[in-house]
């Protein structure tokens, strides 16, 4: 009887430790799969799926990319999504995970009116840093990506 409840009572903790986990990190420290993307994904379901959310100049969700990139400053695991919108409304998606030396991009336009239909493109960089347009505004960049074509950029505020 006593042996059973010991039993009972670490398999009942073991259960309560790992419901306990960061549902986007498991225990290893390994990233785990985005939110899944309600359609049609307009911005106040980015939004709520935790997304950085690019609109016409305003950046909702900032708090997560300054999370992200104070992260990537010391070579931390993190992962953001990031949710720009055209002026004709179509969402570009771009996921970014850091492994703590490389980011994994991920780039999906196919919900723009203009954009490409061919799927997503995945790249590996190894970094990001700003850069000022000719027009003076600065942008978040990818560097070092494996192909050249390279489309993230997000405006710094």
């Amino acid at each position: 009887m006593r042996k059973s409840m010991l039993i009972l009572s670490l398999a009942l903790m073991l259960l309560t430790a790992c419901e306990a986990n960061d549902p986007t990190t498991d225990a290893s420290g390994i990233t785990q799969a985005f939110p899944e993307i309600i359609e049609p994904h307009n911005p106040e379901q980015a939004e709520q799926s935790g997304d950085v959310v690019v609109l016409h100049g305003d950046i909702r969700n900032e708090d997560k990319w300054d999370t992200f990139m104070k992260n990537v400053k010391k070579k931390q695991q993190d992962q953001v999504r990031v949710t720009m919108y055209t002026i004709e409304g179509g969402a570009i998606i771009q996921e970014l995970i850091y492994d703590g030396s490389a980011i994994q991009s991920t780039y999906d336009n196919s919900r723009d009116l203009y954009g490409s239909k061919h799927g997503m493109k995945t790249d590996t960089c190894k970094g990001i840093r700003t850069m000022k347009s000719e027009q003076g505004r600065i942008f978040y960049v990818l560097t070092g990506c494996e192909k050249e074509e390279n489309p993230f950029w997000m405006p710094k505020l």
